[in-house]
């Protein structure tokens, strides 16, 4: 028995092929490697001039720590390649390559897989029409589109690579993730299954969705952590975050240079750096930098700017060091800036520009319009006045300790000074020449508007079914 099998070891290897066939298992081995190769049947043939194996039937080929089974196989013993067809399976654990076909260069050690290619460790699976698996490097590309899942994400590419050891998937081309009730779009991402992170490069769109709110994220690159819900967005960053009810739509937009997002249980915090610009319903700021925070229950949100803030709320600009904003139901309800406080209103008549300053102010809304202002300390004032007529008659230039003043709507109801009154009123025919206060910043220009702050990206992919803002 022993004679025999070496004289089939012999036959198989000799250099000039008769055609045979075999209905055994069969073993092989070359000069540097070892390999092992059974199945129901065997026929050997000489073709153009290069000998080849049939088998047939539960075929099954090892090759190291790596094995391939198949129904059917065609193999070439001089190139060392196998063509698999039929239900062919790569092993090489943890890895499992599945496809319809499976041609694998045991020299290389590389699998080229056609027809419904599918491949998968503990937790994770890939599907594709084509793959090209690497055995030693544990690396498999997918140059014909792939779909990633594990138990919380799924992933979509036109092309990828997908490495099994570090556990890292490099997608390119309309790629798509969805991820634990996150959807985010890019040209380009790599994901590190490792530590719940990914980089999306390109036209990089973030969004979440629940019952009565959606918030989009755009920009052209994007970190996100699912782990710690945390985005870091870069270059040319919106956040667009819109809330529903029965009646109304509330929509704040934050266009900045960076952006760092995290979404917790109970909060949700984001704070902005590099030409802050904003956009809300009841207002609109710029800033240097920002922080945002939205309470879960959405009670209320609170907006702080630093670096030479600017607000507009109706006809007004508010100026100051650092401002807060307290906004309930998206609207703003109280308004507080620390250090140069200055508030400038253009009389729509006129053109002119109504002034107050203060080291500090306070605002306070009330019912049907009604806006409260508070200046305090070292108060000056640049009020213009009309008459009876409602014709320009003068302005009264005045200074105190505190000014109080009243608003509803666009009109001013009452200005108070308390404390340290000083002022003189000029007539409408003896203005003086300089009348500003210093410190006037007054640049309606600056106003950020809704258009102007989501123009740069298109929101959706046509063909793609995604929602979009308010």
């Amino acid at each position: 028995m022993r004679a025999l099998v070496l004289w089939l070891l012999m036959v198989l290897l000799m250099p000039r092929y008769n055609n045979y066939q075999d209905n055994a298992g069969f073993p092989m081995r070359s000069d540097t490697d070892s390999v092992y190769i059974e199945g129901d049947s065997l026929i050997g043939l000489r073709i153009q001039g290069e000998f080849l194996q049939y088998i047939n039937g539960n075929v099954r080929l090892i090759y190291g720590e790596t094995q391939v089974t198949a129904d059917h196989a065609i193999r070439n013993p001089a190139r060392q390649t196998t063509s698999f067809m039929g239900n062919a399976v790569l092993t090489n654990t943890p890895d499992t390559l599945r496809a319809d076909t499976l041609y694998y260069d045991e020299e290389l050690e590389i699998g080229r897989a056609l027809g419904n290619v599918y491949i998968f460790d503990d937790v994770m699976s890939t599907r594709s029409t084509t793959g090209i698996h690497y055995v030693a490097e544990r690396r498999t590309e997918f140059p014909r589109g792939l779909v990633i899942r594990d138990s919380t994400t799924t992933l979509t590419g036109e092309t990828g690579t997908y490495w099994t050891e570090d556990k890292i998937a490099d997608l390119a081309g309309n790629v798509e993730m969805i991820s634990e009730g996150i959807r985010l779009v890019a040209d380009s991402l790599i994901h590190y299954r490792r530590f719940s992170i990914s980089l999306a490069r390109g036209r990089v769109r973030h969004l979440t969705v629940s019952e009565d709110d959606s918030t989009w994220v755009v920009g052209e690159r994007i970190e996100y952590n699912s782990d710690d819900s945390l985005s870091i967005v870069r270059g040319n960053s919106l956040f667009w975050h819109t809330e529903y009810d029965s009646v109304s739509v509330d929509t704040l937009l934050i266009r900045t240079d960076v952006l760092r997002i995290q979404e917790q249980q109970s909060d949700s915090y984001l704070q902005a750096d590099g030409q802050v610009q904003i956009w809300t319903s009841s207002l609109a700021a710029v800033a240097d930098s920002m922080t945002y925070y939205r309470a879960q229950d959405d009670l209320y949100e609170s907006i702080w700017l630093y670096g030479n803030p600017s607000i507009w709320t109706s006809n007004v600009q508010l100026t100051g060091d650092t401002v807060k904003v307290v906004m309930k139901d998206g609207i703003m309800d109280s308004l507080f800036l620390w250090g140069n406080a200055f508030m400038a209103q253009e009389d729509s008549l006129t053109g002119r520009i109504n002034q107050i300053k203060g080291r500090n102010l306070v605002s306070v809304a009330g019912k049907d319009s009604v806006r409260t202002f508070m200046v305090s300390p070292n108060a000056e004032a640049v009020y213009f006045t009309r008459n009876g007529d409602d014709s320009p008659d003068g302005v009264l230039m005045a200074s105190g300790d505190e000014i109080h003043m009243q608003f509803q709507g666009n009109s001013l109801q009452t200005l108070v000074f308390s404390t340290d009154v000083q002022g003189t009123r000029y007539p409408e025919t003896g203005l003086p020449k300089e009348i500003n206060l210093d410190g006037l910043q007054w640049d309606p220009t600056r106003k950020p508007a809704k258009e102007q702050l989501i123009h740069v990206f298109p929101l959706w992919i046509p063909g793609k079914n995604y929602e979009t803002p308010g």
